[in-house]
Formats: C-alpha cells, structure tokens, sequence
C-alpha cells in the first residue's frame, strides 16, 4: 500500500503528452528579426540578418558560432576535402573548437541542412555543456525521434528554454532550422542567468539534513546571515521553539526604504527539511532563489521595506512563520502589505510552475508576480509558510513548481536533480515583482492590503480534513493555533477518556465572513467538527444557500434526535459528511468523517500478456502511463488493474496477489488498484502526475519483490511473512541485511534515526520500504553519501539485472542520464 503524504495537489500535463514546458525567459524573448541582441552579444552579419528564413547548413552553422567568437585565428589546416576555401576558416575553427564533426570520409557536407538536435547539440557545446539536470524531455512526447548523441543537448536546450516548439511538436528533432530561428536560440542562450552562485548556495545548504534544531539547520542559518550580510542587507536572528522543545532559527535580512513608516513587502523561504533528506527540493530551492533575488534588489532605490526571511521548522506545521507573524507589533502589521513566498522550485518529475494563493482567489500580491511571469497559473494551496501571513491578515502568494515531483521529502532530494534554470526564473519573477511594487513611482499598497487580508483559514471542497489526527498535526495542517472553550473527562472503571474543544475562525463553503468552528477531540485526537455560523451573524437561509452552491440539493432531509428540522450531504470525494440542523440556539453546521473505503472499486480490467483492453478514456490514460512507465515483459506478471476509491487522499494505491481458483494467495499474478480520486479531481481534471509516476513504480516494486521468485507462500503465510522469504532471493538479502533486528515496524526507528530510511513512510514496514527503495532507485541518481538509506540504494546498484530494469524504465520517462 502507498497512502498519500502530506504534499502539494498540483495538475500537470500527462506524461504522453506533446507539451513542452517553454520557460518565462523564452517566452520574453522577440523573434530573432526583431529582437535587440542581449547586451554583450557578438551581432552576426551576412546571410543571417539578410535571409533569415533560409534553411541553416553545417556550412552557416560553424560560420555563425565563428563570428560570434569574434572570428578567432585559425592555427589549424583545412581539415575537410569538401570544404571551399571561404568557409574552410570558419569550419576548421568550428571543428577545432569541438563544435561540429564530419561525416566521415575526410567529408564535412557543408551544404547539408542542420536539424533542431544538431543545433541543439552545436550550441550545448559552444556554451561549455553547462550543467543540466536529468528530465528535460520528460513531458516530450516525440524525444523517442532524436538520436542518442543529440539527448545531452536536447536536454540542456529544453530546461533552459531555449528550443521552443515547432509546429505543434515539443522536441521536432529532425526538423530544419531556419537562420531566425538560429539566432534566437543563441540569444536565448546568451540571455540565460550566471547560476554559479546558486550552485554553491546550494552545495552549501544541502551539505546534510536541517530538521529543525539540527547541526544542519545551524549550519544553513549561519551561511544565510553570512550571504545576506556580504550583500548589505542588516540582518537579525530570530530563536523559536516549537511544542516538542526543538529550537529553531529564522533569518531576517532587512533592506530600509527611503522613508519613515514605509510599506513592509516580504519575500521568504524555508530552510529546514525532513530528518531523513537533504531537502534540495524542499527547500533549498526556495532559499537559493531567495538569495538570487536579493542579489538582484541589493542595490535597488526603495519606498518600500523589503525583508528577505528564510523561516525555521516549516515542515512541522510553519512553527516559524507563525511564531514570526504573532512576533509582530501592530504598526509593523498595518504597514506590511504583502508577502511572496519560494518553495519547491525546479523539482524533478515537476512542470512549470504555479502562483498559489490559500484560496486560489487573487489578490494583488499574486497579481504583480504573474505580472512578471504570465505563463504562472493561479492555483490554491495552504502547505507553506504563505499561508502564515494570510491567516496574520496580509495578502500572500507562494511560488512553487507544479506537481510533488519525484522524490518529494526523500533521501535522494539533491541539488543535482534540480533544473536550476527554473530556480532562477522565480526568483527573477519574484524579485521583479518586488521591484515594481518598491519603485517610486507606484503608491502604497496599505489600502488595498488591508481589504485582502483575510485573517482565517479558508476550508474549501478540496480540502482533506484528517480525522483521528493528533491536535497538533491538525493545528499544523491549519497554520493556527485554536483557543480551548470546553474540557471534560468522562471516567470509568480503570479508563479516562478526556475530551477537548479548541475554536478557530475558518472560512466555510465560500463565505466571505469566518465562521466560528469547533474542532472536538477525544484523548487528543479529532473527532468530529461543529460550525456555529449564527455566532458571525449568518442566518439558516444564507448558511444552506452557501452548502448548495457548493454541493448541490442535499442527499436526505429529515430531522434529528431532538426532532429539530436537518437536512444532510455527503461529499465522498472528499471525506465529509455535512448536517445543517435548525436547533433553537442557531443554526449549526456538523463535519464528519465520510469513510468509502478500499472495497468501493469502480473499475476491474483483465491484463493478459502485458496488455489490457480499456475504453473508458480516463481510465485508459491510467493504463497507458503505466504501459508507457512498464516494459511489456515487466508488466506480465501484472493480472488485473483496478480503479477504486476510498476518496481524495488516504490510500494511493496499493498491490496484492490475485487468489487462485481455489481462493489462495498466488503471487505468480497480481492485482494493482489506482484510486480514480487521487488521479482526476471531481471534474475529471488530471491531478499531479508527478505523484502518480512515483506510485505506480513503487507499486510495481512489490510485484517484482514479492513474486514466486522472492516470496514462497507455501512457507509464509502472506508475502509480507518474512519466513517465506526464499533464500538467495533480491528481497530475503535486502531484508538480512537492513531489517533483520528491527521486527515488524521502524516507525520509532524512524524518529531516532531518520537517515536510516529513504523516507518516513518506508520506514513504517519492511515491504513499504523495499519499494520505497525501488522506486527512488529508479528516478535519481547514483548516491555519494554514507547514509544507512544511501547504502540501501547503493544495494540495488550492486545488481545488474536491477541496473537493466531502471535504464529501461528511465528511457521511458525520458530521464537521458545515468
């Protein structure tokens, strides 16, 4: 089984799409024939500028990059018996320089058309192959088209935003480029960010894990108050501690405004992580980009405090962005309009990037920043430290990638799989937004701030509330913290059971007033939720209006114990049973657990050989991902697929041996069910597919490791009972060597040593963590480091027939590197 983890709800493209994601910097840029050159760009003459609709050749290729070097002396000989004389410089400098190969034979062909991936691979070189993260073509649905020696370029070409489209297709690998189109990708290259300083911002921040409290965590807020300080900004530090006793740091650094009781405008990140990961995703990332765009605005003349905040124990429940916001005097609350917050930029597997307000509704802050990067969408999202500022009554917006990408929250989040080109175009957003809002010549936002910031948490349809949560993971998910109206405990024969109410101030079924709302626990944990809407001045008649927008004529009406008039809906999507009652005190709203369960399936199909007949489109999609993630001959053990669901969130997916005719386990076949619900959303709207790669590898890690060849059920009594594990198997040597002392769970382990695990959920059970292994094996790279979860990984390294699987497998998902 694979539940779902605390992440980020984004919708993204499918994988077999044609879509390239063309970056904001190559959107900005103007057809080569219109465009001024980038300043320090070399101008080319000739043939260039005079017929740029003409088809380039190898020829005006290698001349191109020569008079773009300045057409340096040429020491060699004439190298090509097809070359003429007047091009014989430029082509033996291009050939000398490595830029271009013959054809064989002493033959160059300087006629020849050049095609998109010869260009592209021309100028990867020409730019001194720069460093690019694996997954560029991962959204490209004809990069099967280009050859092997042009995936390197191609690559590099496409995060940077540097290939654009053409004619409807991502890549068009063999296709002809034009001389316009030529001298466009060159100054898109040459406009393309120096991210030297990124790279060793973020070596540094990724050195090792930084929970909250950690040597790690001292370590990064030592090197930021370093940075910000050597670029002038006056910085301080801020301790807090959180209900566990860890302590904390922010970092604050403050650039003045030019005026007394100028506006305050914000721009923050988090630089704790997960325990268990070096978090280069989450979210060295985002305080990378919250120094590049300080960089960017250190020397800029403001009317505007700009503060620059990277914010402890974000991934506890935003202890330190709350602890900053309540810090706050009233003067500096009434003068600060507005916060951008950077988390999770440029993560593998993602695509593109969203503006994400805590309700997807825009505000102004959000405004100015998809200002500068149009091609953001607005999205909704409450998982970061943004939503700290919202709840504190300032408009906030958080810049974040779309989709969890692949290795959300686990061992293997290193800097070297982010695309750092799309680090640096947030922060280019971010800070240009800062800039315009801090010039002089656009007025304060204090006005417009204060009408936007609403001070509550808004639930909307989407949200997932955690019944049987712990109060303080419930808080966590909130951003707040409730105030204690009722405690009482009720005592039997040996038991106490004790039974608190926290209020909270929450928006409610698109109200634009909060709504009183009672959150009721028992012996600490959630039970149910009561909404007093009569207590904020809403009366039965406005309340049911709100309800039925929003869920349609209610599923039955009746009354209750005490006989007064209820009418009830039912929200199986997302988890919730909804009661509005009129009771004598005022209406009253009750939330509940709406629990489906893993026995509502919605769709079984037969596999034979690999292969499934589908109809149904969307559950077609579903298959042919995993078809398309699965060689044929991986997917033969694989008897039935199934789409269920037991709603948005809870349980993913989850793997199990199809009975034989005589109703006993037999993993020689398995079943794989998919939870329709947490791959569309209630309009059928693709979800984040990131996610669902990631899931369906890690499902197919239990077919491959719990097989007849690594599980005999004749000694065991399931696949997960260690005693059938077959001798010399992959599995039974994974679990002697890992698992052997630790019994059925490491989830304690887990808290005391969190390196040991390739991710939290891992560690809850030995044949999760296999396939947590397994699937992180497939979709990062070779580790360097010394961890117990390093070496698990390593582990599967050792193996050649697992090396086979994962170059397959990453071919497939357009992953080029090693």
């Amino acid at each position: 089984t694979k539940e779902r983890g605390s992440g980020m709800k984004k919708i993204i493209s499918l994988l077999l799409s044609a879509v390239l994601l063309a970056s904001p910097i190559l959107a900005a840029q103007e057809d080569a024939r219109s465009a001024d050159a980038p300043e320090g760009t070399v101008l080319v003459s000739g043939s260039f500028t005079a017929s740029p609709d003409a088809v380039l050749t190898r020829a005006m290729a290698a001349r191109l990059f020569y008079q773009l070097e300045g057409q340096p002396d040429n020491a060699g000989e004439p190298v090509f018996s097809d070359v003429s004389a007047s091009d014989g410089e430029a082509i033996g400098w291009a050939a000398g320089a490595g830029l271009v190969n013959g054809v064989g034979g002493g033959r160059y062909e300087p006629d020849r058309p050049v095609t998109r991936q010869a260009f592209a691979a021309m100028l990867y070189r020409w730019m001194g192959r720069p460093r690019a993260a694996d997954g560029g073509l991962m959204y490209c649905g004809d990069r099967n088209q280009a050859a092997a020696w042009a995936l390197e370029g191609l690559n590099w070409c496409v995060y940077a935003g540097i290939l654009g489209e053409k004619a409807g297709e991502a890549l068009a690998p063999t296709a002809f480029v034009t001389a316009a189109e030529a001298l466009s990708m060159v100054r898109r290259a040459q406009a393309l960010p120096d991210l030297t300083q990124m790279e060793a911002d973020l070596a540094a921040l990724t050195a090792e894990p930084r929970p909250v409290g950690s040597r790690g965590e001292h370590a990064a807020v030592q090197y930021l108050k370093q940075r910000f300080s050597e670029m002038g900004y006056a910085v301080s530090l801020q301790t807090c501690a959180d209900r566990q006793g860890r302590t904390g740091t922010n970092v604050i650094a403050v650039k003045q405004a030019n005026r007394a009781d100028a506006d305050i405008l914000v721009l923050s990140a988090h630089h704790d992580s997960v325990p268990g990961a070096r978090g280069a995703n989450d979210n060295a990332s985002g305080v990378a980009a919250l120094l590049f765009a300080a960089e960017m605005l250190k020397d800029v003349s403001t009317d505007t405090e700009l503060r620059f905040i990277s914010f402890t124990d974000e991934e506890n429940g935003k202890n330190g962005s709350r602890f900053y916001t309540a810090s706050l005097s009233q003067q500096e609350r009434e003068r600060m309009v507005g916060d951008i917050q950077l988390d999770m930029l440029g993560g593998l597997g993602s695509h593109g990037t969203l503006a994400c307000t805590t309700d997807s509704q825009a505000n102004w802050v959000s405004d100015a920043l998809q200002k500068q990067a149009p091609g953001c969408s607005l999205a909704a999202e409450t998982a970061s430290d943004h939503s700290s500022f919202q709840l504190a009554g300032v408009p906030s917006v958080l810049l974040t990638q779309a989709g969890r990408g692949y290795l959300y929250h686990s061992a293997a989040d290193r800097a070297d799989q982010l695309n750092l080109y799309a680090v640096a175009e947030a922060a280019r957003a971010a800070a240009e937004a800062a800039r315009e809002i801090a010039s002089a010549e656009t007025g304060s936002y204090r006005e417009t701030a204060r009408a936007q910031g609403c001070g509550a948490y808004r639930q909307a349809r989407q949200t997932v509330i955690y019944f049987d949560s712990s109060l303080a993971d419930t808080e966590a998910a909130v951003g707040a913290a409730g105030e204690l109206t009722d405690h009482r405990e009720v005592k039997g024969s040996g038991w106490t059971d004790t039974y608190d109410t926290y209020r909270y101030a929450m928006g409610w079924f698109g109200g634009k007033t909060p709504m009183n709302t009672y959150y009721q626990y028992r012996n600490g944990y959630l039970q149910s939720i009561l909404i007093r809407p009569c207590e904020t001045g809403y009366t039965l008649s406005q309340v049911r209006s709100l309800i039925t927008v929003m869920y349609g004529e209610p599923t039955r009406v009746g009354t209750d114990r005490q006989g007064n008039p209820c009418e009830s809906w039912q929200d199986e999507i997302y988890g919730k049973y909804i009661t509005l009652t009129d009771d004598p005190a005022g209406c009253t709203v009750a939330v509940s657990k709406f629990s489906v369960g893993v026995s509502n399936v919605l769709s079984v199909y037969s596999v034979t050989a690999g292969q499934a007949q589908i109809t149904d489109p969307e559950d077609k999609q579903v298959w042919d991902l995993l078809c398309a993630l699965l060689p044929e001959e991986n997917r033969q053990k694989i008897a039935q697929f199934r789409l269920f669901t037991d709603g948005a969130s809870n349980i993913l997916a989850f793997t199990s041996p199809v009975p034989d005719e005589n109703g006993k386990p037999d993993n020689t076949a398995f079943s794989i069910s998919i939870d329709y619900y947490d791959v569309y959303d209630e309009n059928g709207c693709p979800r984040d597919w990131s996610k669902l790669i990631y899931t369906i590898l890690h499902e197919y890690g239990h077919v491959l490791l719990e097989d007849e060849t690594q599980v005999d059920l004749s000694r065991g009594t399931t696949t997960h009972d260690p005693a059938g594990y077959v001798e010399g198997s992959f599995r039974k040597a994974f679990y002697d060597r890992f698992w052997k002392e630790l019994g059925d769970t490491a989830a304690n382990d887990y808290e005391q040593a969190p390196t040991r695990y390739v991710s939290r959920y891992g560690a809850n059970y030995f044949h999760e963590d296999i396939a947590d292994t397994f699937a992180v094996f497939l979709l990062s790279g070779k580790p360097a480091g010394d961890t117990v979860a390093e070496e698990k990984l390593r582990f599967f390294w050792a193996d050649p027939e697992m090396l086979a699987l994962r170059a397959s497998i990453r071919k497939n998902l357009g992953l080029c590197g090693e």
